[in-house]
């Protein structure tokens, strides 16, 4: 046989061995990963845990967010059934805000009443609220792009301030596994 033909059959080789490893991966089981009493599989990049009944996915697994600290103030103002999340939509970070705020409301939406508004609604049906909207049983969470990575509460207010969209997302976690009971 002729080098070409012996170059096509090492070729040929190597591409029906590629699918067939590609399509072999594509059954190995998920990696699990435990976390206090949640047991979590790794599947296409996300952390999924069962809490209460209902399966929920994550970004990022609760041991990787445990240095972002939850004040006791904010723990205390957000023991309530009502919340309100609002950002500010003429922000650089618009977009990553809008996503956050939306996460908020679809990972809650079997443990609380998540309100969605704006610090400034221009053309939009979402009401208007800032932290002077924010009541006991109201609280406020503003989502917000700021110079340093932040949580800071004023009264019934928690602003959580992000340098970037990795940092929102992973801000917006931390609080949402703690209102799920994952993280204290």
């Amino acid at each position: 046989m002729d080098k070409k033909v012996w170059i096509g059959m090492f070729f040929a080789f190597i591409m029906i061995f590629s699918v067939f490893g590609i399509v072999m991966d594509s059954f190995r089981p998920a990696t699990n990963l435990e976390y206090k009493d949640y047991k979590f599989k790794v599947s296409q990049n996300q952390f999924f845990t069962t809490i209460d009944g209902a399966e929920h996915g994550f970004l990022f697994f609760p041991a990787d967010l445990e240095y972002i600290t939850i004040p006791e103030d904010a723990k205390v103002i957000l023991d309530v059934p009502v919340i309100t999340v609002t950002y500010d939509p003429q922000s650089t970070m618009a977009q990553s805000l809008a996503e956050a705020q939306y996460y908020f409301e679809a990972q809650l939406q079997n443990k609380k009443v998540v309100e969605r508004a704006l610090t400034n609604n221009t053309d939009t049906t979402l009401p208007q609220k800032t932290c002077a909207d924010a009541t006991p049983a109201q609280p406020v969470i503003e989502l917000a792009l700021a110079n340093e990575s932040s949580i800071t509460i004023t009264k019934n207010c928690i602003t959580l301030g992000a340098v970037d969209d990795t940092d929102i997302y992973k801000e917006t976690e931390r609080f949402i596994y703690f209102l799920l009971g994952v993280m204290s």
